[in-house]
């Protein structure tokens, strides 16, 4: 058993701190046909965060690559990059910008601006902050959160749907976004694309 040499804190330390690509998850999960969760996630992921003193001005900063979506079927990939939802040729990258935080009933929240298909929109997250550890490949410091939202896909012009009677319960409109983010106090992006054998895609 390996013991921290960081102890845990209730506040995470100030700093610009920069996602970790590899071991972070930008996952979402939707209703097919009413009742079953079909869970996606996207594999390119890249942003900073500055924490700040007081913690309350703290910023965010992320990128997603839309063209990494990855729901393990190909052919339901090959449509949720298409025009009728995320639209990746158009719109490579959904962007979400984070401007204020708060903590309440010991969880924390982050108000920003997501922008998905060139259309933007108020997002809240809400999660915890898991603590303060060493980044057993570069010693560096590393910081762990977690968080979540749920936003209605069709407030940002994502439809997917076909024209047919009922074609509303394919898909729920209703999308919950799940994410668990590792951040390492330098820029891993070389270390992550030297990694992944080839450039992410951003």
């Amino acid at each position: 058993m390996t013991v921290s040499p960081f102890a845990p804190a209730a506040t995470p330390p100030t700093g610009t701190w920069y996602i970790d690509p590899l071991h972070s998850s930008v996952g979402f999960v939707a209703r097919h046909l009413g009742f079953v969760r079909v869970r996606g996630r996207f594999t390119d992921v890249e942003g900073t965060v500055r924490i700040t003193d007081p913690v309350e001005d703290s910023s965010v900063e992320v990128r997603i690559a839309t063209a990494t979506v990855d729901t393990g079927v190909p052919m339901r990939d090959r449509h949720l990059r298409s025009h009728e939802f995320l639209g990746s040729e158009r719109h490579p990258v959904m962007e979400f910008r984070g401007h204020s935080v708060r903590r309440q009933a010991g969880h924390w929240s982050m108000e920003g601006d997501l922008t998905i298909a060139g259309r933007t929109r108020p997002v809240t997250l809400t999660g915890d902050f898991l603590g303060e550890d060493v980044f057993p490949f570069t010693g560096g410091r590393r910081l762990g959160f977690t968080a979540h939202t749920r936003l209605d896909r069709r407030e940002f012009g994502v439809s997917g749907l076909p024209p047919a009677p009922g074609a509303e319960i394919f898909v729920g409109a209703e999308v919950d976004i799940e994410l668990e983010i590792s951040m390492i106090e330098h820029d891993i992006r070389a270390m992550a694309e030297q990694t992944l054998g080839r450039p992410l895609a951003l």
